[in-house]
């Protein structure tokens, strides 16, 4: 229980840190493209991650060949994700983009449930369901007009569920969650690279404000957020791990609030607290342990 307890606060803070990371990328849209943003990100990400790691800790070689073939999957999952939702941005709205990719809350015990055939509770579906609830309010309940836009962000939404389940098996194989993070952010790299091409031309020269939310989402969002996530699936079940990960949303909100003077409705505010009150009734009803030997139920 304290096992679990730890891992899901370390996952509510590495929510904060991808709910900060919206600030971050406003900061850096300001001067990037969202391709140059998310390459530098992970170019960042990858190189100061790296450099972290073996200042710190002595490589092994043959646990960094395997987990660097086990992140390829990993960085895939996470680099169509991205690729996905920027496309479906050029369609649609934030708004509905944001509450279409949360999707993956829904898709996380689906998926387990036919695939891996994962046995599945009806309480599972239930605070998933009151959580998307709250995203909907969240997002001030303006979804309309279905567009290509949503398909692609809908695809974005499966790749994220693919990502959380492929974490969720992997995890206790991993030797070290901070190098396993680096050969991810690597692999994601190498995949969304190919972004740059299409553009006509590649800015470097930025304002600092700009490279600032550059290197907040590289270290904060990728290199920090991401090693927690991949830590704290040691131990919570990936239906709970998906639940947290909707936190994000809120602290998005809280973030926009105190540093870009944005301002949310009553309805939006009771979205924010159905979300929380889910997350944290998911914690506290899910039994599943993978550091006691219980089986997950997602």
């Amino acid at each position: 229980m304290i096992a679990k307890n730890r891992a899901a606060l370390e996952l509510i803070l590495a929510g904060a840190l991808w709910g900060f990371g919206f600030v971050a990328t406003v900061f850096a849209l300001r001067a990037f493209t969202p391709a140059e943003t998310l390459v530098y990100r992970f170019l960042i990400a990858s190189v100061f991650g790296e450099l972290i790691y073996i200042c710190m800790r002595k490589p092994s070689l043959l646990s960094m060949k395997a987990d660097f073939k086990r992140a390829l999957p990993a960085g895939f999952f996470l680099g169509g994700l991205m690729i996905l939702q920027t496309i479906g941005l050029q369609y649609t709205t934030a708004t509905k983009s944001g509450f279409i990719t949360s999707l993956y809350v829904i898709l996380v015990p689906l998926i387990n449930t036919l695939l891996f055939r994962s046995r599945s509770s009806w309480i599972n579906y239930g605070l998933a369901a009151l959580a998307l609830l709250g995203t909907f309010f969240l997002m001030d309940a303006k979804i309309t007009d279905i567009n290509v836009g949503d398909l692609w962000t809908l695809a974005s939404a499966v790749m994220a569920a693919g990502h959380i389940i492929y974490i969720g098996k992997i995890s206790n194989k991993v030797d070290n969650a901070f190098r396993f993070n680096n050969f991810q952010s690597i692999w994601t790299l190498i995949l969304l690279s190919p972004l740059l091409f299409i553009q006509p031309s590649l800015t470097l020269i930025a304002p600092w404000i700009s490279w600032l939310g550059v290197v907040i989402l590289g270290m904060g969002s990728s290199v920090i957020a991401f090693s927690i996530q991949i830590r704290a699936q040691k131990t919570l079940s990936d239906s709970t791990a998906s639940m947290i990960f909707l936190l994000e949303s809120p602290f998005a909100a809280l973030f926009g609030f105190l540093l870009l003077a944005e301002r949310l409705s009553w309805f939006q505010g009771v979205g924010a607290l159905i979300i929380m009150g889910a997350s944290i009734l998911q914690i506290l009803w899910d039994p599943s342990s993978k550091t006691t030997g219980t089986q997950s139920q997602e």
